[in-house]
């Protein structure tokens, strides 16, 4: 550690950029290190650390700055977007995401590190627009329904922002990625004209990125397991619109899944996603079948006491 403390900050990123790539370091984990060690060289300057303690409350008000700009924006493209032609509605989305991408991808990996979160931040922004420009095309082209347009949607979103995620990892990516699946996945099964195979098939992507978090192929594994198991209990609970009665017995056996798989691993993500849909689906539970009865909730209340 002291040879790479007496590195200067560029061979240290360099150094640390190799690990990455070559797997012994993950990318959370090297910058973690190099703001550490710019954390330590600034405290070697006079007046740095009341520098240092300014930094959040500017990047806060940079965020605050941004979200009112794009709520200006929005409110602006709501009012005139329907005076808008097709042809400029892609336009002005296209050029929304290649100038977010552009912006972000000036930032390298060795940039500080609320630079590298603003420029997750411009690419999420980037994967939003290419989702406008997908659905835009898809119904104003070639017509298609809103099945096919969440289809082309979430494909669009997973294509680009698994990309950028391949490419630099890092979590709203890894979050815009799934969100994309999801969202392919629903439509790809809505067009089958059926709510309980939406939900079902939403389901099974999240445990299929439950599986990739378990065995360290979706980076982070934490946010994988969380992701992937909020999926899992939002597409047990998309089955109501057909199963009523089934949909809250099938979430509640995913919520408990979950926490036992949590549990037995010593996994603690899937046990905080498993506890909270157990608080969701287990009064729907009862509700549900126990409406009229009194003893029911009263006997949870002093168990839940109890323990």
């Amino acid at each position: 550690m002291s040879s790479l403390s007496a590195r200067s900050p560029d061979a240290l990123a360099e150094a640390l950029r190799r690990a990455v790539a070559a797997g012994t370091l993950s990318a959370d984990q090297a910058e973690a290190v190099l703001a550490a060690e710019r954390s330590r060289a600034a405290q070697r300057v006079p007046g740095a650390s009341a520098r240092v303690l300014r930094l959040p409350l500017i990047e806060a008000l940079g965020y605050l700055g941004g979200l009112l700009a794009v709520s200006g924006a929005v409110t602006l493209a709501v009012q005139y977007w329907p005076q808008l032609s097709s042809t400029a509605r892609l336009v002005l989305l296209a050029v929304v995401a290649v100038v977010t991408w552009l912006v972000g991808a000036r930032i390298s990996d060795a940039a500080a590190p609320a630079l590298v979160r603003l420029r997750g931040a411009l690419w999420l922004a980037s994967s939003a627009a290419v989702a406008g420009f997908a659905g835009q095309f898809s119904a104003d082209v070639f017509h298609a329904g809103d099945a096919a347009v969440l289809f082309w949607v979430g494909a669009a979103v997973a294509g680009h922002a698994g990309l950028l995620w391949r490419c630099h990892d890092r979590p709203l990516q890894h979050l815009a990625c799934l969100a994309g699946v999801i969202a392919a996945v629903g439509g790809a099964a809505d067009l089958a004209d059926g709510n309980a195979l939406v939900g079902l098939a939403i389901a099974a992507a999240g445990a299929g990125w439950v599986l990739g978090g378990w065995y360290r192929l979706l980076p982070p594994p934490t946010l994988a397991l969380l992701g992937g198991g909020a999926a899992v209990l939002t597409g047990a609970g998309t089955t109501a619109g057909d199963w009523p009665d089934a949909a809250p017995l099938i979430g509640l056996a995913a919520a408990a899944g979950l926490t036992a798989a949590g549990v037995g691993t010593n996994r603690t993500p899937l046990i905080v996603v498993g506890l909270t849909g157990g608080f969701i689906y287990l009064p729907w539970t009862v509700g549900h079948f126990f409406a009229d009865s009194l003893g029911i909730p009263v006997a949870m209340v002093l168990c839940g006491v109890a323990l």
